[in-house]
């Protein structure tokens, strides 16, 4: 709760006087006919509340001398509860988001009227609306933020409206400890699926089976779901970023590269590792890999506060040219985009790809990936290797330290699966 109220007074400080902010948590979207896709809540309004039901807003108000805090929720529906499940009550809402103020949805409109109108306004002037203008945050079915805005430009023609979003990126960018470790926690569970994968691995297997295994583990152990849709590509699918199809079968000499996490407390874990189906790497292989590795190791110990995310990859691509002209896997003045096109890193946090300003320089308690890779489709070869660090006073943690890469590690975990 103390984490919560927090997140929202560090939110006000960065609010000018005089404004207010509306934060959706938004509306589950139409898949097909009369199906929803799952609702997922906008990751910022979960941010500051906690709250994971639809249809729900938060209004902050930055007025003189008095900061007021909002929630509003749908009411009790005895006939939709029969049909959708049960909907919170008030104080539940109230319990959860620690905020006092917990209204009906039915309200939100006439609140907000008396909070931005010239007139009779009990706060003061409001002269700023915040309101996050993301792509793809559903208020009504036909509706996004960017509608809303529209509509209260046109009702309220004296006020001035700023996107939310970059105000949030400065928050949810610098984590706190107590996001650290569930972020930890869900790459702890992630470890634990990867042992089970290995244990399970064998040639002849689909990669569907692979994936799917992954994510039956991790309900076993939890409820909170994946991070995202798991990559298991084997082989030349592993040179495809985001494999989707994962329909062939692993052959024996394949490396299998995954590309997996859970979440925990919906914080999650992303963490990449390239195995050997038959436990032991080919000289190629491990050639291939050890370059990948060394460039992983060398990002992690080059990471400190100052950088930015563009001087990560400029170091990751000129290691990985030197690396793969040292071994003679390219020619010297070869482009190595043509082996390795990606980025090295994204910021980590309640979404896999957490909101954040790529041109920002790194700060401590930040939460990075370190992605590098290198793919051969002429070689049939795929590898990245992928860690989850936080950025330190002139250093970078490893979150995911337990999460074995080495390939000496590697093989003596196959080896011990074999004899159990």
């Amino acid at each position: 709760m103390e984490e919560l109220e927090v997140r929202r007074l560090k939110l006000f400080d960065l609010m000018d006087e005089n404004s207010i902010a509306i934060v959706f948590a938004g509306i589950s979207k139409i898949r097909s006919e009369d199906d929803n896709y799952p609702f997922c809540p906008n990751t910022s309004f979960y941010y500051l509340t906690n709250i994971e039901q639809e249809n729900s807003v938060l209004i902050l108000i930055k007025g003189i001398g008095e900061n007021k805090t909002y929630l509003f929720v749908d009411e009790y529906n005895e006939v939709k509860e029969k049909w959708t499940g049960k909907r919170l009550t008030f104080e539940e809402a109230k319990n959860i988001s620690h905020i006092e103020t917990v209204l009906s949805t039915n309200n939100f409109e006439t609140i907000l009227d008396m909070s931005l109108r010239k007139e009779g306004n009990q706060y003061g002037h409001i002269s700023t609306v915040y309101i996050d203008l993301s792509d793809e945050i559903k208020v009504y079915p036909r509706h996004s933020t960017k509608e809303v805005k529209t509509g209260l430009e046109k009702t309220y023609p004296h006020l001035q409206f700023i996107n939310l979003k970059p105000l949030m990126c400065k928050l949810r960018m610098v984590k706190s400890e107590y996001e650290i470790e569930c972020i930890k926690k869900a790459i702890e569970n992630t470890n634990r699926g990867l042992f089970d994968l290995i244990a399970y691995m064998k040639p002849g297997l689909f990669e569907y089976q692979l994936s799917d295994r992954f994510e039956m583990y991790g309900r076993s152990i939890s409820r909170d779901g994946l991070a995202f849709s798991t990559i298991a590509a084997s082989g030349e699918n592993a040179t495809i970023l985001h494999y989707p199809q994962q329909t062939d079968r692993v052959k024996e000499g394949d490396l299998v590269l995954f590309d997996l996490g859970y979440r925990y407390k919906n914080y999650c874990a992303d963490i990449s590792r390239t195995y050997p189906v038959d436990g032991v790497f080919t000289p190629l292989q491990k050639k291939i890999y050890e370059a990948v590795l060394n460039c992983n190791k060398a990002v992690i110990e080059y990471i400190h506060e100052g950088l930015t995310l563009k001087d990560l990859q400029e170091f990751a691509s000129e290691f990985l040219a030197n690396e793969c002209t040292r071994l003679g896997l390219m020619k010297p003045g070869d482009d190595i985009r043509k082996y390795y096109y990606h980025s090295v890193s994204h910021h980590l946090g309640i979404d896999t790809h957490d909101i954040s300003d790529r041109d920002l320089p790194l700060e401590v308690n930040n939460v990075i990936t370190v992605e590098p890779g290198l793919y051969f489709k002429e070689y049939g070869i795929g590898v990245r290797i992928e860690d989850d660090v936080v950025v330190r006073r002139g250093r970078a943690e490893v979150l995911s330290l337990n999460v074995k890469k080495e390939i000496e590690e590697i093989e003596k975990l196959f080896k011990t699966k074999d004899r159990n």
